[in-house]
């Protein structure tokens, strides 16, 4: 029986929509002080490509799992990574990615069991999902009440 993966899916569709979006609606902060649109999609990007090139390779019974990198400083290498592209491009490249990182976790074997380098700690591909997933809803919620209330005020004011 494949891996699971509805709770990574759930935000593809709402990326999707993004497209559609101006430029200045997805590089505007959600709210003064922290990140846009096109940032927050750089940050899910930037994990997802994490979890595909470090950590797949490792997700099979019996494997060790690099150590999660510091969230600062991973987090800071991902927004600089966004430097010069266009919120639209990085949103079709946070897509891509998550579809392959999707059909990658679909096709393990669910009840695989693996463990964090340095910790006891044991994953399977579930528990993995479930705590990205967790982080996607995380940033969509941020996202959708910008959308639903910031893009609003800023319009009123303008």
């Amino acid at each position: 029986m494949p891996t699971e993966t509805k709770e990574l899916e759930t935000i593809i569709p709402f990326a999707e929509k993004l497209q559609e979006l101006n430029e200045k609606t997805l590089t505007t902060p959600v709210q003064p002080g922290k990140w846009s649109i096109r940032e927050i999609i750089g940050h899910l990007y930037y994990w997802d490509r994490y979890l595909l090139e470090a950590m797949i390779p490792h997700m099979h019974e019996g494997g060790v799992l690099p150590p999660f990198p510091n969230p600062s400083v991973y987090n800071r290498a991902a927004i600089a990574s966004l430097e010069g592209r266009r919120a639209t491009r990085i949103v079709e490249e946070f897509l891509a990615v998550r579809h392959s990182l999707v059909e990658h976790l679909a096709g393990m074997d669910p009840a695989a069991s693996f463990r964090l380098s340095g910790t006891e700690e044991i994953y399977t591909p579930e528990r993995m999902i479930k705590k990205f997933a967790m982080h996607d809803v995380h940033h969509q919620k941020q996202m959708e009440i910008y959308l639903r209330e910031g893009v609003k005020r800023r319009s009123s004011a303008d």
